[in-house]
């Protein structure tokens, strides 16, 4: 059997998202607009290596075993960080990441139950749409956590901003050169990256009326989806359990 190199670019790139994640948590908790809006740029780092670890695993031909864990579990590992962050500076009653957290512990052994039963579970509707909530919620739980900043009197001013996104937009640019990635993936790293940052500079233009009703409407939607992603791998799992009787 061929043993499999660890150490390749896809699975360093998943290392690094863990790594900017728990940086990205101590930035959240700070309770400095400033150090939130340096978070803002690690976390649209995190969501950009989210995309190039699994691009660049099959460009280069390194897909591993242990790439194929790391994945998931760091996107697990990302989403539960933040969510806590956000529940934590009070968005939201925070036993609501808990949900998260039941909901991906237990599809992590319903696969690795089914992968016993010699059945491989693919990637299923419900698990896609979850990410893809988890991640809007996200997105906007940070403007909600930046609106509650400068609701409270902090500021910053539009140079700073400036300075940030010229920074993360030119480094971004450094690593697809570095990286050499080409075609609609390097377009889609940088546009989604800038596109990522552009609101976050007009929301100091603009007077926005938050309250902790509306962070709590958009995680209560995020576990909703969640729980019933939960329910449909079950479901899942039942079926096959069935199906393996008869």
């Amino acid at each position: 059997m061929k043993k499999e190199q660890i150490s390749n670019i896809a699975n360093n790139i998943t290392f690094v998202r863990i790594f900017l994640s728990f940086i990205a948590l101590a930035l959240v908790m700070s309770g400095d607009i400033k150090l939130l809006l340096v978070a803002i740029i690690l976390i649209a780092y995190s969501e950009l290596t989210d995309m190039l670890d699994g691009y660049l695993a099959r460009r280069d031909n390194c897909v591993t075993s242990l790439g194929k864990l790391l994945d998931p579990l760091s996107d697990s590992i990302s989403r539960f960080i933040y969510f806590f962050a956000f529940g934590y500076m009070g968005l939201f009653p925070i036993w609501l990441v808990i949900i998260l957290f039941v909901r991906d512990i237990i599809v992590a052994y319903i696969r690795t139950y089914m992968s016993l039963m010699g059945i491989a579970m693919g990637a299923r509707f419900s698990g896609k749409a979850k990410a893809l909530v988890q991640f809007g919620g996200q997105y906007l739980l940070l403007f909600a956590l930046l609106v509650l900043y400068m609701n409270q009197g902090q500021s910053y001013s539009e140079e700073y901003l400036l300075i940030m996104t010229a920074v993360g937009t030119f480094s971004t640019f450094a690593i697809l050169h570095f990286l050499k990635v080409k075609g609609n993936y390097y377009w889609y790293s940088l546009l989604g990256y800038v596109a990522f940052l552009i609101p976050f500079y007009f929301i100091n233009k603009v007077d926005i009326a938050l309250d902790i009703t509306y962070s709590t409407a958009v995680m209560v939607i995020v576990s909703l989806v969640t729980l019933w992603s939960l329910v449909d791998y079950l479901s899942a799992l039942f079926s096959a359990m069935k199906e393996g009787e008869e």
